[in-house]
């Protein structure tokens, strides 16, 4: 399975697309930990603060959760790309490649999106995307193997389904009185 894993990646690390690395950074770095305080923060201003509460919860136990995950399973990171790349973003990560993280943020932060935001169902299924851009993008610029990225997409949206049930009523009524 690795060597699955390290062969259609590899595929991925070879690939040269040029001016679209510019465009590829933003899911790249959108749930990252530079970015994603920002990302919360405009959800909760759009959505409103009981949606950015459970977005940081979600955030938090996701990270929770991929960060020992990381330090426990110790998988290696791909070897700095040969290929040319406009952004250098494999030289901001440093610690052990699975899950990945930023993919588990955007599996909850999306999947929360998708459970609990303003777009009924099928309109709210327009924020899939962000998924497989951005573990196409932590493959494509050599911060992951695929199946990081997987592993981690399935963490974030795990930890998402359980805070939409807990939390639905919360989001869109507030607490019950007492």
């Amino acid at each position: 399975m690795k060597q699955l894993d390290h062969s259609l990646s590899a595929r991925i690390h070879r690939l040269r697309l040029g001016a679209l690395d510019y465009l590829l950074v933003i899911p790249g770095m959108l749930f990252g930990s530079y970015v994603m305080p920002f990302v919360i923060l405009g959800l909760g201003l759009w959505l409103g603060w009981r949606f950015g509460a459970v977005c940081t919860m979600a955030a938090i136990t996701t990270v929770a959760i991929t960060s020992p995950m990381k330090h426990w399973i110790q998988r290696e990171r791909p070897a700095p790309l040969e290929a040319q790349r406009a952004f250098k973003l494999r030289k901001l990560v440093s610690n052990p490649a699975f899950p990945s993280g930023d993919s588990a943020q955007a599996g909850a932060i999306t999947t929360l999106l998708i459970l609990l935001g303003p777009l009924d169902y099928p309109v709210s299924l327009s924020f899939v995307p962000l998924i497989p851009l951005c573990m196409f993008s932590r493959v494509y610029f050599g911060a992951h193997w695929i199946g990081d990225t997987i592993g981690g997409v399935l963490i974030g949206s795990g930890v998402a389904f359980a805070y939409a049930y807990w939390f639905s009523d919360f989001v869109s009524h507030g607490l019950p009185a007492a």
